[in-house]
C-alpha cells in the first residue's frame, strides 16, 4: 500500500464521529499504535449481546434502478440512494445519497429529491473522502479503495451501511483483491453489490475471490447494462454457488431469509424505456 494511502489511513483515524458509536457491523476507528498504523476494525455489540440479532431487525427492502445504482430502505422508512445514474430519473425520494466514484454514471445526485444528505466517497480530485455518518436509523461508513491495483491513486469508495444488525456493502468500481485489513472489515457484511461488467472492474476470477474473501450470505451482481451479463456471470460460477433468478428488482431481506453460506441473488433488470413510474416510484410499493 502506498504512502498516500497510509496517510488517508491516519487521517481516517483522526475522524472520530460519535454518531455512529456502537456499531455492530461497521468498521470502527482505532489509534494508531506505535509505528504501525491499525487501518479500522469492526466493533463486536455491548456484552451479553448477540452479534446477530433477530429482535429489532423487521423487514429492509434493497432496489436496484439499473447499473451501479440501488435505494435502500430502513424497516422504518429511511432512504438512502447508492451512486444514481444518468437514467435514475427525478422521483426517488432519499434521505441520503452515497457516490462511490465520481463517474456521471455514478454521481447524478441531482436526479434525487427530497433535499437529501449527500455523502462523496471521491474528491473532485479523485481522492478518497472518509464517510462516517449517520442518517436516522442508517450508519453510513466507506473504505478507501481503487479501480484498478495502483493504490497511488484513489479513485474508489466502498461504502457500508448498517441498518439494525445487517450490513451490506457496495463495492463500488472496485479494480482489486481486498487487501487484508479490508477483508476483516467486511467479514461481518449480510449483503454485498459487485460489478460484473468485466471490463472497467475486475475479472470474474477475481471477482470470485473478492466473494471469497468476504463469504457473504448474498452477493447482488450490478455495474451491467446488458442483462445477458449477469447470465454469463452466473454460468462462469459453474455451480460453485447457488443462483436465485429473483422475479422483482426489489430484494426484502430479513434477518431470517439470509442464506447459510454465500448465494447469488440475480435482480431483474430494470427497463428505463419501458414503466419508468412503475421502476421508479417507491410509493408504489406501498
Amino acid at each position: 500500500m502506498s504512502r498516500r494511502v497510509t496517510g488517508l489511513v491516519l487521517g481516517l483515524a483522526a475522524l472520530l464521529s460519535a454518531q455512529a458509536a456502537g456499531a455492530i457491523c461497521n468498521p470502527n476507528l482505532v489509534r494508531t499504535i506505535g509505528s504501525g498504523p491499525h487501518l479500522v476494525r469492526s466493533i463486536g455489540p455491548p456484552a451479553g449481546v448477540s452479534a446477530k440479532p433477530d429482535i429489532g431487525l423487521g423487514q429492509y427492502h434493497v432496489r436496484w434502478f439499473g447499473h451501479s445504482s440501488f435505494a435502500i430502505r430502513s424497516g422504518t422508512g429511511t432512504r438512502v440512494v447508492a451512486d444514481p445514474n444518468f437514467d435514475v430519473t427525478p422521483g426517488i425520494a432519499a434521505d441520503a445519497v452515497t457516490v462511490s466514484n465520481d463517474h456521471y454514471t455514478h454521481n447524478n445526485t441531482e436526479a434525487v429529491r427530497g433535499n437529501p444528505l449527500v455523502l462523496r466517497g471521491i474528491t473532485l480530485d479523485q481522492r478518497w473522502q472518509p464517510v462516517r455518518r449517520k442518517v436516522k436509523d442508517i450508519v453510513v461508513v466507506n473504505l478507501p479503495s481503487a479501480r484498478n491495483y495502483d493504490f497511488s491513486r484513489i479513485a474508489n469508495s466502498i461504502f457500508v451501511y448498517e441498518m439494525g444488525s445487517l450490513c451490506i456493502a457496495h463495492m463500488g468500481n472496485i479494480g482489486h483483491l481486498l487487501t487484508e485489513k479490508q477483508q476483516k472489515l467486511l467479514r461481518r457484511v449480510d449483503v454485498m453489490m459487485i460489478p460484473i461488467d468485466a471490463r472497467n472492474n475486475l475479472a470474474f476470477e477475481d471477482l470470485v475471490k473478492v466473494i471469497e474473501q468476504v463469504k457473504p450470505p448474498i452477493v447482488l451482481p450490478m455495474h451491467y447494462d446488458d442483462p445477458t451479463q449477469a447470465q454469463y456471470f452466473a454460468a462462469f460460477l459453474d455451480d460453485r454457488y447457488p443462483v436465485r433468478w429473483q422475479p422483482d428488482s426489489r430484494l426484502v431481506l430479513t434477518r431470517r431469509m439470509l442464506p447459510k453460506a454465500t448465494e447469488l441473488f440475480v435482480l431483474p433488470h430494470p427497463n428505463p424505456n419501458a414503466g419508468r413510474r412503475r421502476w421508479y416510484d417507491w410509493d408504489a410499493d406501498q
